[in-house]
This record gives C-alpha cells, sequence and structure tokens, in this order.
C-alpha cells in the first residue's frame, strides 16, 4: 500500500513539473511575443518620425521669410562651427546646420547619414572637395534637385554659386588646399560653407536680397 502510495505521488509531482514547465516556456513566448511587438511598434514609430514630406523646388517658388533670412543665415554659420568643433566631419556638420538652420530644407536623416564619408576629400590625401562644399551641394540638390531624370539646371546654378565663394577666398574647393589656405581651421570653414549656401538658398527662393 505504501509502495502504491508513493508511485503515486511521484507521478503526481512528474506531472505538475510538466504542467510547470510547459506554462513557463508558454509565458516566455507570450513575453517574448510581446517584447517583439514593442520593438516593431517602437520600430515603425521611429520610421514614421522621421519620414520627410517635401516638395521639391524649382525656380518659380518663393517662400515668404519675413524678416527671419539674417537670423538664418547666423544660425547655419554657428551650428555648422559649433558641430564641427564638437563632433567633426565637415560634410555632415555642414548639412546638418542647414537642416537645422533653413526653414524650408527640413531634417532628413538620411541626408545626413549619407554624409558621413564625405568630409576630408573623402580620401586619405584630402585631394578631393572639401567636404564642407559636398554637404553644401547635397542639400541645394536636396531642395531643388530632381527625384527622377531631368532638368538639373537650377541645382547646378546654385551648387556653382557656393563655388565661387570658395574659389574666391579659398582659392580652391579641394580639401587640401582649403585647409592650407584656412590654416586648417575646419570649424571655420565648415560655418562659413553653411553661411554661403543658406545665403544661397535664400536669394533663389525667398524675399531676401
Amino acid at each position: 500500500m505504501t509502495n502504491q502510495k508513493e508511485k503515486t505521488n511521484r507521478t503526481d509531482r512528474i506531472f505538475l513539473n510538466k504542467a510547470l514547465h510547459r506554462n513557463r516556456r508558454e509565458l516566455l513566448q507570450l513575453t517574448g511575443i510581446g517584447l517583439f511587438g514593442v520593438l516593431v511598434t517602437q520600430k515603425i514609430a521611429h520610421a514614421k518620425k522621421y519620414k520627410i514630406k517635401f516638395n521639391v523646388l524649382d525656380k518659380r517658388d518663393q517662400i515668404d521669410v519675413g524678416d527671419k533670412a539674417e537670423q538664418m543665415i547666423e544660425n547655419a554659420y554657428k551650428l555648422g562651427y559649433d558641430f564641427e568643433k564638437k563632433h567633426g566631419g565637415c560634410a555632415r556638420c555642414t548639412v546638418a546646420a542647414l537642416q537645422k538652420s533653413i526653414e524650408f530644407a527640413p531634417e532628413d536623416k538620411g541626408l545626413f547619414r549619407a554624409a558621413s564619408c564625405l568630409d576630408g576629400g573623402a580620401t586619405p590625401q584630402g585631394i578631393q572637395n572639401c567636404g564642407a562644399f559636398t554637404g553644401s551641394g547635397m542639400v541645394i540638390g536636396w531642395v531643388c534637385g530632381n527625384e527622377t531624370f531631368g532638368d538639373t539646371r537650377l541645382s547646378h546654378n546654385l551648387i556653382r554659386k557656393v563655388y565661387e565663394r570658395f574659389e574666391k577666398e579659398y582659392g580652391s574647393v579641394l580639401c587640401r588646399d582649403v585647409k592650407k589656405k584656412a590654416k586648417r581651421n575646419c570649424p571655420e570653414v565648415v560655418g562659413t560653407a553653411a553661411k554661403w549656401a543658406a545665403e544661397v538658398l535664400l536669394k533663389q527662393f525667398t524675399n531676401y536680397e
């Protein structure tokens, strides 16, 4: 009788342990699903947050910025200078400065990310375009370039205006030459390039003279 009772108790314990194991496994699965759901929800929210809706401007577009143009230009210079001094990366710092200062150049994380490898002429020798010049062109193209193949004369015209400022100030747009003329003061170069690009954009698309 005792053996039968012990056998029954042992069977009951085995059954109970299996039930507890199954319930724990199910709980972990449900928890995992819940965590996955939270992560997916957060990812979607993140994507929606940075989804940019922006109508590309053309030469006929005019935006009334009131009396804020001078402040935008000043902000572009200051942000460009500060970003380069703190973080480095002349191309991305120029992009960030213009996106944060020019109201009609909304922030786009993809554009900022694309500029990540374009500083220092994008070469070890610095014999290609200064990243601040390249970053200026990226934002200009973002504002008034094409989403499909077509006429690019406006964006080319505007970046050439920035080029002329570089040529006049530094004698070149090449990273090595600009650094030499600027005595390697890259924060000043970035701030100045952002300022020039801001002026070009504001003169083209706003009431700024």
